[in-house]
């Protein structure tokens, strides 16, 4: 594995990834699109739809503050997931909402978060078991 931010990926690294872990912080909160504040946000809307990545695996994961932005939890997060999916890529690892206190959130998917979700803010001590926890739960899936 090797990792990138996605303002230095090339066309060529992410078409010719086996799979991508993609992930973002929420920064504008109650934004429709744009959300993370990161190169993400021209890239998801400039480069992506420039790409084949028709049934490639990806993984989501999101950072964000549950206590203080309860409405808008890792946010961005879901921007990525429905921008991957608009381009046929079949998204891995969602994860139980159990355990977070959040009011709502644009990664939620039937009831389940659409990948890791961590808060470094509130429980920081979950963050690690949650990754290993995730992790194992990707291999059991069938992602790497």
């Amino acid at each position: 594995l090797s990792a990138n931010d996605i303002g230095d990926a090339t066309a060529d690294e992410i078409s010719g990834a086996d799979a991508l872990i993609v992930g973002a912080p929420t920064w504008h909160t109650g934004a429709d699109e744009q959300r993370s504040g990161t190169s993400w946000d021209d890239w998801l809307y400039d480069a992506l739809p420039n790409l084949d990545l028709e049934g490639k695996k990806v993984a989501v994961f999101g950072c964000g503050d549950q206590e203080s932005y309860s409405d808008y939890y890792c946010d961005a997060a879901g921007e990525l997931y429905d921008k991957f999916v608009e381009k046929g890529c079949k998204v891995y690892g969602f994860t139980s909402t159990e355990g977070y206190s959040h009011a709502d959130s644009q990664a939620m998917r039937d009831g389940k978060f659409i990948g890791l979700m961590c808060d470094e803010d509130n429980q920081y001590d979950m963050s690690e078991g949650r990754a290993k926890a995730w992790v194992d739960q990707l291999k059991s899936e069938g992602f790497f």
